[in-house]
């Protein structure tokens, strides 16, 4: 639409126009009009002088947009919002079931776990042991010592499974690597890889294998208990505790767990949870002079 300025002066000016002339002349009738949108785009007004469209006056349109200004600056990032709720608390874990797992997967391996049995007149010796891949058996050297006869036998039944021909400790360790002269039987029986140098981390599951109270005939059959590695550097202990400062060389690199061992469990083996051999059974630290069984066992890693 025209602005009403600009039509007042649209419509004055056409009067004077017209009313001038004298009086002979025929009067003239002035009007407007919205203009079409065919006539103006943006719309108008029309001037129409006695029935005729005489003048049309155009709106303007808009012109094009200008160009984007530059992006602002990021603002203050504002305070962080509060924590949300805890969410659900997922189902509780079977360690049974793990234990069973883990349990069962070593036992598929049981017949190379094996009982030492050494003497020398009237000294005997008992432990465990477990034969190797390579043919030979692993076991404490407190096991052994320096008794003229060993040979290795079956859990029950017992049956002979070799004698020792040669033994070799390794170093100072209280570990010892027995060759046998193997029996049909023995000799069929497969070894157990070992993972040598493997020493596990505080809380990690293991799995202790032997014979307690083999020296009383009480467990001739395999038996399996299980824990969590209690510490991975006993030498500070050994070093302070004068009934066993003198281990301290021979335990050297040993670590501990709360699976229950004892007498006779010596030298047999330790399994991590996912069934690999990395460790041999040497010796307990008992906490109380009160009590007859070890609170803790101790383990050598394999070398």
């Amino acid at each position: 639409m025209v602005a009403p300025m600009r039509r007042s002066w649209i419509t004055i000016g056409l009067a004077m126009v017209c009313g001038c002339g004298g009086d002979d002349l025929a009067p003239v009738e002035v009007s407007s009009r919205d203009a079409s949108s065919e006539e103006c785009a943006a719309g108008g007004t029309v001037v129409v002088v006695n029935g005729e469209s005489m003048a049309t006056v155009c709106n303007g349109v808009d012109g094009r947009a200008g160009d984007p200004g530059p992006p602002g600056e990021r603002g203050v990032d504002g305070a962080n919002g509060a924590d949300g709720a805890p969410g659900e608390r997922g189902p509780a874990g079977d360690s049974t079931q793990l234990t069973s797992e883990i349990v069962g997967r070593i036992a598929a391996h049981d017949s190379a776990i094996v009982i030492v049995e050494c003497i020398d007149g009237q000294l005997v010796g008992h432990g465990t042991g477990t034969k190797t891949t390579a043919g030979t058996v692993l076991t404490a050297q407190h096991v052994v010592d320096d008794m003229n006869t060993c040979r290795v036998y079956s859990e029950s039944p017992i049956q002979l499974l070799g004698t020792v021909i040669a033994r070799a400790q390794n170093g100072k360790r209280d570990e010892v690597e027995l060759t046998l002269d193997w029996t049909a039987q023995g000799m069929a029986i497969p070894g157990i890889e070992p993972r040598r140098e493997v020493i596990p981390s505080i809380g990690d599951m293991v799995t202790v294998v032997g014979h307690p109270g083999v020296y009383d005939g009480l467990a001739l059959e395999h038996q399996y208990t299980t824990g969590s590695v209690t510490a991975t550097n006993l030498r500070a202990t050994l070093t302070t505790v004068p009934a066993l400062e003198g281990l301290a060389d021979s335990w050297e690199q040993s670590w501990s767990t709360d699976a229950v061992a004892w007498h006779g469990n010596s030298g047999g083996p330790v399994f991590d949870a996912e069934g690999n051999w990395i460790g041999i059974l040497v010796g307990g630290l008992n906490g109380s002079i009160y009590n007859s069984g070890p609170d803790l066992s101790i383990v050598l890693p394999l070398l």
